[in-house]
This record gives structure tokens, sequence and C-alpha cells, in this order.
């Protein structure tokens, strides 16, 4: 997710929290959106300041924060960009592995294997339906389940040394697969989608 559909994400939670109740500080407003205090701040300042919301102080050193017409009309906006940059961002995802699968596809693979479980797993394994290969398991050693996506996932590394040559491993994750990947015989075929940022 990109850095400013992210602020839009941030800004559609600060609406929703103050939807859900009004009765706030600036310190509960930052715990409930996981943000820093400084940034729970100036969002409520900028939406102050900007007309979307209302404030009349409560007992306590608490505020009543309320949307004004404005502010719907933001959030309104608010949700159709994050939606439309969502969806955007799926389907350039989407294209990358299926370009990917299709290229392995060609090279007639004995074996494919996700590396690593994340968000990015589920559209891999729709892309790999899309061109038609076939996932023969993923690679995760935190996963608790035997299945995802009724796909087999493995933890032994020791499972994949002695596939043939013309395995390809597609990564999925980010999260936990440094030293995974460390052990993978460097005669393997590795594929790293751009996305992921992985060197």
């Amino acid at each position: 997710m990109n850095k400013s559909n992210k602020n839009t994400e941030i800004e559609l939670k600060l609406f929703n929290q103050i939807e859900k109740t009004k009765n706030h500080t600036q310190r509960s407003i930052s715990k409930e959106l996981n943000i820093a205090l400084g940034l729970s701040n100036a969002l409520i300042k900028k939406f102050l300041n900007k007309g979307f919301l209302k404030l009349s102080q409560a007992p306590m050193k608490r505020y009543f924060y309320y949307i004004t017409p404005k502010g719907l009309v933001e959030k309104a906006k608010l949700t159709s960009e994050f939606l439309t940059s969502s969806f955007d961002f799926y389907n350039k995802i989407k294209d990358q592995y299926e370009k990917e699968f299709y290229k392995i596809k060609k090279q007639k693979p004995s074996k494919i294997i996700l590396v690593g479980i994340s968000e990015f797993t589920e559209i891999a394994i729709l892309a790999a339906k899309i061109i038609e290969v076939e996932i023969d398991c993923i690679a995760e050693s935190n996963f608790k389940k035997e299945k995802f996506c009724d796909i087999p996932v493995r933890s032994n590394i020791n499972h994949f040394l002695s596939f043939k040559q013309n395995t390809y491993f597609v990564l999925s994750s980010q999260k936990g697969i440094t030293n995974f990947l460390k052990k993978i015989p460097k005669n393997r075929f590795l594929v790293k989608p751009d996305f992921l940022l992985m060197n």
C-alpha cells in the first residue's frame, strides 16, 4: 500500500472512530487508530480547521467531536479514493503474479512453491489458477494449519531440498522468510515480485 493510500486509510479510521463514539481524548484516538499521539493531534487539528469536525469540551479533559455535513462529504470522498486505490493496487499485484506464472508455465516446471503466507498469498493463488498452473505447496514455518486455501503448507526446509532443479520458488511474503531463503540452493529458480521490494 502506498503512502497516499495509507494516509487516506488513517483519515477514514478517524472519521469511523468518531462516528462510533464521540467522547474522546486525543490520546484515546491515538490508541484506537494505532498511530503516534503527535499524528493524532495533527489530524484532529486539520479536520477542525477544515470544518470536518466540531468540538465541545466534556469533563475530565475529554472532548465531544461531531462530524459536520462538510465532514460527511469528505468521508464519502475518502472512501471512494481508498477503494479505487486499493482495487488498482490489487490488480497491479495480480497482473504481476500472472506474468510471472505465465513465464514459469512455459518452462514446464516440476514444482511451484509459494514462499511465505501474507495478504499477497491469496492473490498469487488466484493468479496461478487464472494461468492454469498448479502450486504444489506453501513454505511457511509460522503457520499452524496444514493447508492454506486448500494448498498444503510445509515448514521443514529439508522437504524442499530433494525437489528437482526446475522447481520454482515464488515469494508471497516479506516477513520471516530471510533465513528460509538462505537455505534454498542457488541452482533453484527464485521469483521475487517487484512489489515485495526484496533484493
